[in-house]
C-alpha cells in the first residue's frame, strides 16, 4: 500500500511540479524514511537510500508495480535473513 501512496500518488504529482523527477525522488525518499518510525536514525538513512533506488526504478520504468515487487522482495528476504535474530 505504501508504494502506491509514496511512489504512485506522491511521486507522480511531485515529478510533474517544479521539483521534477529528481526532486520528487529525493522528497518521496525523505517522506518514506520518516514514515518508518520503528527504526533509529541509521536505519532511516538506509531506508532513505533504498527509497532513492526505488524512486529511480519508478522514474525509469514509469511503473509503480516494479517498486511494489522490489519492495516486497526486499521485505521477504529481510524476514528470512534478519527475522530469526529479532
Amino acid at each position: 500500500m505504501e508504494e502506491f501512496i509514496v511512489r504512485g500518488f506522491m511521486f507522480r504529482g511531485w515529478s510533474q511540479s517544479f521539483l521534477g523527477p529528481i526532486g520528487a525522488i529525493v522528497l518521496t525518499s525523505v517522506v518514506w524514511a520518516m514514515n518508518h518510525t520503528q527504526y533509529d536514525w541509521p536505519g532511516r538513512l538506509c531506508i532513505f537510500v533504498s527509497g532513492l533506488a526505488l524512486g529511480y526504478f519508478r522514474w525509469r520504468s514509469n511503473s509503480t508495480w516494479l517498486t511494489v515487487m522490489v519492495h516486497s522482495t526486499t521485505n521477504i528476504v529481510s524476514f528470512f535473513v534478519v527475522g530469526p535474530y529479532v
